[in-house]
């Protein structure tokens, strides 16, 4: 089974570098790897087009960020599932195997999977086995922290886009006007989003017990610093509960909301809540974009994955 793997890049040479060699090194040979570089300086455009032949690259000029970048990628896909591979990542050689097999073997309303992740500095530590939805109305790796351990396949409610994998089909159902993943995000829960959406819609995650990639973790991000940081989480969390929550819920996570527009305005200034407007009414009308292809109450999601690791 062909498997399209979307890689994006920004100014991150050398761990790209280790990326497609990890790649390059897959058991399982029939791969698309398509690469999207969003403007890069650092000389990592070059080293694609010097080194690795067989990659697809999409070299753009502006930084249109991880969401955006994912979705030119998946334009151009051509699997039955596609992947997201973190540009910092690296996959062992039989992780792409592993993935497939999976995929193969999935029930029809299957449509996320999440490979096990370990810190690639800390290779004995979990970085993730994807996402669970907290009770404040956020998203968290699970198990991150934790020692290494045999992984068993088991129902998640979400993969993280470091090292996931989607069935096209699901995407094309759950498509918003903005994208696959909402480019309005930029950076920074466009993955949690996409799966809270696909459960919505009566579509299931799956981790993968023996798909194994260890993560550099923030590896193209830490050099912008807190407050662009605390600036994406936040405003993406509020974009995520206003789309997907029930009034409910939104209703039971408010003061957590309230304590993070708090901190946003102290650690990223008064420019960051003049964003806030315009990211509310967007996401007000996703809402019902959202609405319109879901199958699931929102509420009987929340009762099911709320808390649930």
């Amino acid at each position: 089974m062909l498997l399209s793997v979307v890689l994006v890049n920004w100014n991150s040479r050398d761990d790209l570098a280790a990326c497609l060699d990890s790649l390059r090194a897959q058991t399982h040979r029939d791969l698309e790897i398509i690469l999207v570089d969003n403007g890069s300086t650092d000389g990592s455009v070059e080293l694609v087009r010097e080194r690795y032949a067989e990659v697809l690259l999409l070299a753009e000029v502006d930084n249109l960020g991880f969401a955006e970048g994912c979705n030119r990628g998946i334009a151009r896909a051509t699997g039955e599932w596609v992947a997201l591979l973190n540009n910092d990542a690296v996959a062992d050689p039989g992780w792409a195997a592993a993935m497939v097999e999976a995929a193969q073997t999935a029930p029809a309303r299957c449509g996320m999977l999440q490979s096990v992740m370990f810190f690639l500095d800390r290779p004995d530590t979990i970085n993730s086995l994807g996402l669970f939805l907290t009770r404040t109305g956020g998203a968290i790796d699970r198990c991150e922290h934790e020692a290494k351990r045999a992984v068993a396949d088991e129902e998640i409610f979400c993969p993280t886009g470091g090292a996931a994998a989607y069935r096209r089909t699901m995407l094309d159902e759950v498509r918003l006007p903005t994208g696959w993943l909402d480019r309005d995000y930029f950076m920074y829960s466009e993955d949690f989003d996409l799966g809270w959406r696909a459960q919505l819609a009566g579509w299931s995650g799956l981790l993968v017990g023996r798909a194994v990639v260890h993560h550099k973790f923030h590896g193209s991000t830490v050099r912008r610093g807190r407050p662009w940081f605390v600036e994406m989480t936040r405003i993406n969390r509020l974009r995520t509960l206003l789309k997907n929550a029930s009034p409910r819920f939104l209703v039971e996570t408010a003061p957590w909301t309230l304590y993070e527009l708090a901190e946003l305005a102290w650690v990223s200034g008064p420019s960051a809540l003049a964003k806030l407007p315009r990211a509310v009414a967007e996401s007000l009308r996703q809402r019902r974009n959202v609405a319109s292809r879901a199958t699931e109450e929102r509420r009987t999601i929340e009762r099911r994955w709320v808390g649930r690791r």
